[in-house]
This record gives C-alpha cells, structure tokens and sequence, in this order.
C-alpha cells in the first residue's frame, strides 16, 4: 500500500471515530440527558479552551451553564456539577464520597500519618512556636510606621505563613520575614506554579516528559512547567536531607516536626515514608499551609481597613480581651470572641479558600438528583465560590458584612472554605490558629494603622481559578501604609 493511500485511509479512519465518539457522548453515552452545552459533553477541549487559552475562566462559564440550564449540568464528556447549597452534606458525607485520583483506603491511610500532627491537640502545643513567628510579622511592620513605604500584604501574609509551616513541617524556618521586602517571590512562586494545574490536567503525560527533558530545553519550551519542576525539586530535596540527618542520628530541637516524625514512626508503613510520596506531600502541605491562608489574611484585613465601623467593633471586642488576659491572649480565648469569630468566618466566605471545584465520586451507589440517575463512579462536583455568593442564603454576597453570621449562625453550614467529609483539608486547625492569632495582633488597638495605598476592590475580587484564588492578572497586590 502506498504510504498517501495510507495516510488517506488513517485520515477517514480519524475522522470516523471523531464522529461516532461524539455521536456517542451526544446520545448514548449515560450523561447524554443532563442537560449542558453540547460542546463541553462532546470534548474537554472546551475546559481547556476557558481554563488554559482564558487562564482560568472555566468557572464562569459554569455559572453561565447553572443561570441557562438549571441545577444540574454536563460540564465535560464525564464530569457532572451540581449548584444546589442544599446538597453540601449529600455530595461531601463522611461515608459517602472520594476524590477520583485514589482510593477511598489509601486515603484514609495517608491521612492518618498526618493528622496527628495538624489535629488541634498538637497545635495548642505549638502554639508557643506559631505566636513568636507572628510576634517577628509584627516587630517589622512597627519598624515600618511612619516611613511612608507601602507593602503587599499578599507577600507579607504569605511569608508569615510560609515561615509558621516550614518550621513546623521540616524544622527548616525560611526566613521569608526577614527580607526587607518581604520575600515577594515566595507568594509568586506559588502562584506562579498553580496555573499548570490546568494544563496538567489536559495533558497528564507533560510533566514525566518535562522531567525527562534537560532543564534548559524545558526552561524554552515551558517554563511555567520548569518552575513547577524546580518547586517539586526543593521539596524533594528537604525530604532527602531529612532523611541523611536521620541516618546521622541528628533530631530536631525545638518542637515537634513533621516529616522528621513520620520518618521515624515505627507504626508508619515503609510505603509512607518513599521519596517520592514525601516529596509530594511536602509540596501540598507547604503550598496549601502558604497562600491560601495567606490569601485569607489579606482579603480580611483589605475588608478591616476599608469599613471603619467594622474594624471599630472588632478592636472594642478586642481591647476587652486584653484589658483581662494581657496583650497577648491564647488561640482557646480568641475563639471565645463573637465578633473575631464572625470576621474570620465572613473572610473565609468572600475569599472562598479555593477557587476550583471540589469533585466527589460515588463508587458503591447510583446518585440521584433533580430527576436525573449518574451511574456509579460519575464525577460529581460542586464549587466553593457559587455556594459562597448564593444571593438566597448571603443577600448582597460580594459585601463583607460579618454581622450575617451573628444573625443567622446556621448559615456556617452553606460554607466550605476547606471542604467537608472524609476528604476536608487536614490542614484547617493550622489555618483557624493563624487566623485568630494574626488577626489579632494585627488589629490590636493603639498599636499600628494599616491603610490602604492605591488598592481597590478589584485586586481583591476573584477573576481567575488557578485552583488558587486569583485577581485580576495586572493587580499590583493588597497594598497598604503603616502608620
């Protein structure tokens, strides 16, 4: 056979089976009557299209969907979403529901391994550790009253959190405080990084092929992808030393540490403890323990700043702490306070925590929503940003009032800044201990006054899911003056 005639042939051959997998997915496929636009059942091309080529406008586009076609929509060939704030404890129950990217069991083991050692127990005994790295963010932010220097709290936050989990998780504090300007490139990197999961997710065989490359063609062809590679690198680099100085018979000082524990847990199984799982959990634990609530503290003290009568409620609740306990009251008496309460709570509403989708599976069990039957193992999803601005539960959604929840304490329910369920971020006792603590040294009164320096709303408000919240590309950050 002649090799055009060849070609021919695998060309019609090509565009037969385009043809019949859409013909398929169109009218054959179980998904085929949830209701949704026929481009995004027929190919994931359309995610990738508002995801990569729209950098993380996906999510929109969804909203767009629900406004169009109700509740219930077909999002991809496989994947259905849900907007329906009444389905939280169905779609995210305990015994219900997993991630699609490993088993139920395997989870629950390897969650097990960590949870020690984020549960709140442990933490109250930190805690020590956590208040004097708070006590460093603000001796340097008291240097810089009255200078007239402005700085981005998205850098400041994100150091401060970057140096509470580096000690805690590798006994390594990065010193991202002590730069002068705030280690800008920490919350950079970070977010620098997030977009790729986008294209990973299109392209699963990208980043072994990436690995395999010499750096400087990487560096050329992708360097989004190489700065990805050089983050993993880090990780894997400090779960090596850690285990060189295990060997060596050296033990942290100091405090309890995290990978340093799991590698010299007897009842840890050998699997927990390989290179490649620990340098992938590092990297989870240290980016998620990093921006995200980084990102939390900056937005609320953006919405502190900018209402007066807000910051004023919260400083009197807080003078009347302090005039009991000193200036420096423990996490257990912050959580005490209705109105701190009612602030981080609101925070976490309007900054949502995580900007992508939560997807479930349902392995065992045929789901069953609004007339429609998903055969087991069908993707499921729901996403934090629509449950959070739902105009029926959070009237005038996109203000930040945290007296809403003072009203109507169940409205919490509606809320899930870290998930739910089996599979909620291990990591939320670390993040309410920051909160509270943070936010309370920020704002105690009579000490400093943040104000804000050519910053506006729109630097705050979410525009692109890069599974990390994202403003608007061009925004200089949360800017503000110490005086």
């Amino acid at each position: 056979m002649e090799l055009w005639t060849l070609l021919k042939l695998l060309s019609v051959l090509f565009v037969l089976s385009v043809i019949g997998l859409y013909v398929y997915r169109m009218y054959f496929d179980p998904l085929a009557k949830i209701p949704g636009p026929k481009l995004a059942a027929a190919s994931l091309w359309y995610e990738f299209y508002y995801d990569v080529v729209r950098k993380g406008r996906y999510t929109w586009k969804i909203w767009e969907m629900h406004d169009k076609y109700g509740p219930i929509v077909r999002i991809s060939p496989y994947e259905i979403h849900i907007n329906d704030p009444e389905m939280i404890d169905e779609m995210f129950g305990m015994k219900t529901a997993f991630f699609a990217t490993e088993s139920h069991e395997l989870h629950r083991i390897r969650r097990g391994v960590f949870a020690h050692y984020l549960s709140k127990a442990t933490l109250l005994r930190l805690e020590p550790g956590i208040q004097s790295v708070i006590d460093k963010l603000v001796s340097r932010l008291e240097g810089l009253r009255g200078s007239g220097r402005n700085v981005n709290l998205l850098d400041v936050y994100a150091s401060l959190t970057g140096d509470i989990i580096g000690q805690y998780a590798f006994a390594q504090p990065y010193g991202l405080l002590d730069d002068p300007d705030f280690s800008p490139y920490w919350h950079k990197l970070i977010m620098g990084v997030s977009p790729n999961g986008h294209i990973l997710k299109q392209f699963g065989w990208m980043m072994p092929l990436m690995k395999a490359m010499p750096p400087w063609l990487v560096k050329i062809v992708q360097p989004q992808m190489m700065t990805l590679i050089e983050f993993q690198q880090e990780f894997r680099r400090q779960v090596i030393q850690a285990k060189e100085e295990i060997t060596r018979g050296e033990k942290p000082v100091g405090q309890e540490t995290i990978f340093y524990d799991v590698l010299t847990n007897d009842q840890v199984r050998p699997q927990e403890k390989e290179t490649d799982h620990l340098q992938d959990e590092a990297q989870t634990i240290i980016a998620a323990g990093s921006v995200t609530t980084g990102n939390i503290l900056a937005i609320a003290s953006f919405y502190l700043v900018s209402n007066p009568p807000v910051l004023g409620k919260l400083q009197t609740e807080l003078g009347n702490l302090m005039s009991k306990t000193g200036p420096l009251p423990k996490w257990q008496e912050l959580e005490q306070l209705p109105y701190l309460t009612a602030v981080i709570t609101e925070s976490l509403r309007i900054g949502y925590g995580v900007s992508h989708r939560l997807q479930r599976l349902f392995p065992d069990t045929v789901f069953q929503y609004n007339g429609y039957a998903l055969p087991p193992m069908t993707p499921v999803s729901m996403t934090t940003i629509f449950l959070h601005d739902n105009p029926t539960f959070f009237p005038d959604a996109r203000t930040f009032r945290p007296e809403r929840f003072l009203e109507q304490p169940s409205l919490r329910k509606y809320l899930i800044p870290f998930s739910r369920g089996s599979r909620q971020c291990a990591g939320l006792n670390l993040a309410y201990c920051e909160l509270y603590l943070t936010l309370a040294a920020v704002f105690t009164p009579g000490r400093f006054t943040l104000e804000l320096f050519e910053t506006d709303i729109s630097d705050v408000e979410t525009k692109h899911d890069f599974l990390n919240t994202s403003p608007r590309l061009d925004s200089k950050g949360i800017r503000v003056t110490i005086n």
